[in-house]
């Protein structure tokens, strides 16, 4: 066998050319690659498999990516499934000393740290938006150690001024561990009622845990005797142990590959999972049964005077003009929703009612239209467009000219209900799904 030994360039001075020549000839990308950029181009679909980053900047690619990702919602699927209307979650965040460094993938100028905060305190206002009658907590872990930040509690402005307050980059030290922080979310959730769900979302940068005893053996068999559904977001790479517990406490395991990633996986969890069923025999809970929630309904009162109320953001007694009053013990609080400091009764508004049960009957998911539109004659600007039914080459939503996109004359995506029949472009369509939860097209309908 005759090989061939590849020809050198022992000439010092060579030019652009060359080494572009070079680029061309060569069989592999990697070899005039920037080390800083060697993961730019590395993205991943729906279904976890790698892609190309040509293929992730399109933007019909990103539309469908999306909708794929919403589709994997049973309720948006079309399949009926259980869910828990009043939840009880713990965010536990690694402040260890690997979330002090600088990822150039989650941001440029930013550490891990206060890259996560930013994006749990959108999560925060997100997941109660949606879930206004649940609660939330915080855990914090560093130095071997979980600390509660947060106790559980329906306050949105209590979380996000406690995430400001007491996390920083000076706060972090030492090293993540895993079990602590499921321990001490565990212990407060066990003492929940069972007709909400109970559940963890862990945030790990960190590539090992510093746990006092067998996290598998030990926390893990007591998670699954508390219905404890357990969801872990890692910043670095996964873990063995992380993706264990997830798969056997019915969660979700992501890792983020930026910081748009990142947020979308946050995201993800404000949408309440299927409820849980005990495998244990002895449980209570192997049937699922409908309890009945006592809830009030209170009434708002203003006064020229200002009287003593109680405050739902952990000071106590206060005074205020504005208060609500409790229909069972005539105790007045501050805000809504809340559970009253004197009786304990849960005190919600009828529309906080309806945020919550939009889950439980979401909008159909919209058909693509595959054939074209028929292109309308130039129109010169004489024709005012009032309402879809004056053209069919418009979203009925926003009005907007769907039937060509782009100075290249490229066909947009147009979506369909599966019930009006109504036509919706691809930002009404992200709209109508992820934030208002509502069909404009059934609605009209059904008025009439």
């Amino acid at each position: 066998m005759t090989t061939t030994a590849p020809q050198t360039n022992t000439n010092a001075n060579t030019g652009v050319g060359d080494i572009d020549q070079a680029k061309s000839q060569s069989n592999h990308t990697w070899e005039f690659h920037s080390s800083s950029q060697a993961w730019e181009g590395v993205q991943e679909d729906a279904d976890g498999n790698i892609i190309s980053s040509a293929a992730h900047r399109d933007p019909i690619h990103a539309i469908r990516r999306r909708r794929r990702l919403r589709a994997r919602h049973d309720a948006a699927a079309g399949r009926r499934v259980v869910r828990d209307m009043i939840r009880y979650i713990y965010v536990v965040i690694d402040l260890s000393s690997c979330m002090n460094e600088k990822d150039v993938l989650l941001s440029h100028s930013q550490s891990r740290i206060s890259c996560t905060v930013s994006i749990v305190q959108t999560f925060i206002a997100e997941y109660f938006d949606q879930n206004p009658i649940s609660h939330l907590g915080i855990v914090l872990v560093k130095d071997g150690v979980a600390d509660m930040l947060t106790q559980l509690s329906g306050n949105p402005k209590l979380h996000i001024q406690a995430l400001d307050r007491g996390i920083n980059e000076a706060a972090v030290s030492g090293q993540f561990s895993l079990q602590n922080g499921l321990e001490l979310a565990g212990r407060s959730l066990g003492h929940m009622p069972r007709h909400g769900s109970r559940e963890v979302v862990v945030i790990v940068g960190s590539l090992s845990t510093c746990d006092p005893g067998d996290v598998l053996n030990e926390t893990l068999s007591k998670l699954k005797r508390a219905n404890i559904r357990v969801s872990c977001i890692a910043l670095a790479a996964e873990m063995y142990v992380c993706r264990k517990i997830t798969e056997e406490c019915q969660g979700t395991m992501g890792v983020a590959l930026d910081s748009n990633h990142f947020k979308e996986l946050m995201l993800a969890q404000c949408v309440p999972p299927p409820c849980l069923v005990s495998d244990n025999v002895d449980s209570a809970e192997t049937t699922k049964t409908c309890d009945f929630v006592h809830m009030g309904f209170p009434t708002r009162e203003s006064s020229d005077v200002p009287s003593m109320i109680h405050s739902s953001s952990g000071r106590g007694l206060t005074f205020g003009r504005t208060s609500y009053l409790c229909p069972r013990c005539k105790a007045k609080q501050s805000e809504l929703p809340t559970d009253c400091a004197v009786c304990g009764l849960k005190l919600v508004l009828a529309p906080h009612l309806a945020r919550s049960f939009h889950h439980l009957f979401p909008v159909p998911a919209f058909q693509e239209m595959l054939k074209p539109p028929q292109l309308q004659p130039d129109r010169g600007g004489n024709m005012l467009v009032v309402s879809s039914t004056d053209c069919d080459a418009v979203c009925f939503a926003c009005l907007r000219d769907v039937q060509v996109r782009g100075e290249k004359g490229g066909v947009e995506l147009r979506f369909q209900c599966p019930d009006c029949q109504n036509i919706f472009c691809a930002e009404c369509d992200a709209y109508l799904h992820e934030t208002l939860h509502n069909c404009p097209g059934c609605l009209c309908s059904t008025s009439h």
